[in-house]
This record gives structure tokens, C-alpha cells and sequence, in this order.
């Protein structure tokens, strides 16, 4: 189906690409500046479609960790390049819509926000220092004690997968 007038889907992904989103044929990839992500992004949630998707299947009790990552990157979008991004953006009608969804034809695109974690040792935020108590009561020992991982908002990249030619 030839899109020449209509805006192209814009797939989005933290973090991950498959070999499932690069068919065979000819493509490009070059990292954004932030106000284009953004306007892109902003254009493609405006004619709907804009469409994320997930290697991991954030709706499932098992990817918490997954989840957390996924919700946290969103808040550092909002935060730190003014982009409007909800978990529940991830979640098609009945399930998260999985990253093998997203392929980079003549219609459409992938965009991938990728960032760095750092360690941040701040205990300012009411940590004592002390080891977290699981729900059995005993304590929990961790490799890095009171430090915690945060996402970089520095780091933040925006990588556009396009379509230049090919089957």
C-alpha cells in the first residue's frame, strides 16, 4: 500500500532492536537531536502513528524490573526533553504490542531512546545505608550497598532506523 501522502508509522523502542525490525533492503541510521525527536514524536502521536513497542513484555508480573526501567525512561523523557511519554503508551488493546511489530519500510520508521545508568550514591533522599529487610524479615545483602542505578538524562540518544531502498 503506496503512503506517499500520509505521515509514515513511527515505531519506538527503549533500548532494543531486532533482527525482526531490519527486513532485507537498504537503510539508514543516524542519531537525532532532541528537538527532533521530540517533534517528531509529537507529529507522530498527533495523526496516531506513533506506535511503541517492547522486547519485553511489560504486563506480565514477572518483567517488574522491566517495567520500572521502562516507566523510569518515560519520567526522564518528560522531565528532561519535554517529551510526553506513558508506560501505557507500550500497551496495545489487550497486551503490550511486542517489538517485533516494528519493521523499517518505505512507511515506516523505528526510533530507538537509548541512555546510560550511573551510579548515584545520594543518600540525602532518606536511605540509611542500611541493608533493605525482605519480606521475611531478613536482611537483604546487595553487591553495591546503599548505592541505587538512575538513568543518565545526559545520555539520552535518539537512533531513527529509516528505509532507503529495497524489497
Amino acid at each position: 500500500m503506496d503512503r506517499p501522502l500520509l505521515a509514515p508509522i513511527t515505531y519506538l523502542s527503549f533500548w532494543d532492536v531486532e533482527l525482526e525490525n531490519l527486513p532485507a533492503g537498504t537503510f539508514t541510521k543516524r542519531v537525532l537531536p532532541m528537538a527532533e525527536a521530540r517533534g517528531m514524536l509529537s507529529a507522530a502521536r498527533a495523526s496516531k502513528t506513533l506506535i511503541c513497542v517492547s522486547r519485553k513484555d511489560l504486563g506480565a508480573p514477572y518483567e517488574t524490573r522491566a517495567r520500572e526501567r521502562h516507566d523510569e525512561l518515560c519520567q526522564v523523557l518528560r522531565e528532561h526533553a519535554e517529551i510526553e511519554m506513558r508506560l501505557s503508551d507500550f500497551f496495545g488493546d489487550h497486551c503490550v504490542n511486542p517489538s517485533c511489530l516494528a519493521e523499517v519500510t518505505a512507511q515506516s520508521r523505528l526510533l530507538v531512546v537509548d541512555c546510560n545508568y550511573s551510579l548515584d550514591s545520594d543518600r540525602s533522599s532518606g536511605e540509611s545505608g542500611e541493608p533493605e529487610r525482605a519480606a521475611d524479615g531478613q536482611a537483604e545483602h546487595h553487591r553495591w550497598g546503599p548505592f541505587k542505578m538512575r538513568l543518565s538524562a545526559s545520555s539520552l540518544e535518539f537512533h531513527l532506523f529509516e528505509h532507503i531502498a529495497g524489497p
